[in-house]
C-alpha cells in the first residue's frame, strides 16, 4: 500500500515550487507502522498528521532533476533518506551519470513513489560521518523527542536543505552509493 499524496499545489504564484502532503503509510511494514504512530502523536501534540514536502523544478527541468525537501516535521537524523537539513538523499535526484541517477524520461510521480518507498524500506546501520555525530540509520522517524531540534515543527529552511544536499553529494562522491 502506497502512502497518500494530498494537496499538491504551487507555492504562491511560483509554478517552479510545489508543496504536498504525505500520510497514511503502509501498516504492513515496521517502517510504515512506526511512521504512522509518529504522525498520530505529532497530530495530537502539534495538529499536523502528515509530512509536508516541497519540490523545486529548475528552469532546465526535465534535463535536470527537481530538488526535493521535507518542510515539516523535523526528522531523526539518518532516517528515511532525509538529510539532517531536510533534503532527500537518493541517487535518482542527482546527476552523477550512473545508471541510478537522474534520467529526463522519469516522471514526478515515479520519483515520489521511489522516495516514499525509500522512507520506509531502508537498511538499518550505524552511520559515521566526517563532521556529524553519527547515529542509527533506518526507516523514517519524526524527531518527537527533539534529539536533533528544539521544535519538531520548525521548518527546514531551503538553505539548510541545499547545504545538506551538497554535503551528501560530496560524501557519496568520495564513498559511493
Amino acid at each position: 500500500k502506497m502512502p497518500q499524496l494530498h494537496h499538491l499545489s504551487p507555492v504562491g504564484d511560483d509554478l517552479s515550487k510545489w508543496r504536498f502532503k504525505l500520510k497514511n503509510f503502509d501498516n504492513d511494514c515496521d517502517g510504515g507502522r512506526n511512521l504512522n504512530k509518529d504522525l498520530k502523536q505529532l497530530a495530537s501534540k502539534h495538529g499536523q498528521d502528515h509530512l509536508l514536502m516541497e519540490a523545486y523544478f529548475p528552469p532546465n527541468y526535465p534535463a535536470a532533476p527537481f530538488f526535493l525537501r521535507m518542510v515539516t516535521p523535523r526528522c531523526q537524523w539518518y532516517t528515511g533518506h532525509v538529510t539532517a537539513g531536510g533534503s532527500i538523499c537518493i541517487e535518482v535526484l542527482t546527476q552523477t551519470g550512473s545508471p541510478h541517477s537522474w534520467n529526463s524520461t522519469m516522471c514526478f510521480e515515479s520519483i515520489i513513489n521511489t522516495v516514499m518507498l525509500n522512507m520506509l524500506h531502508c537498511e538499518v546501520y550505524q552511520v559515521q560521518t566526517a563532521t556529524g555525530p553519527g547515529g542509527l540509520a533506518g526507516p523514517l522517524r519524526v524527531d518527537l523527542n527533539r534529539r536533533y531540534c528544539y521544535n519538531v515543527m520548525q521548518e527546514y529552511s531551503v538553505f539548510e536543505a541545499q547545504s545538506a544536499f551538497e554535503r551528501m553529494l560530496s560524501h557519496h562522491r568520495a564513498n559511493g552509493w
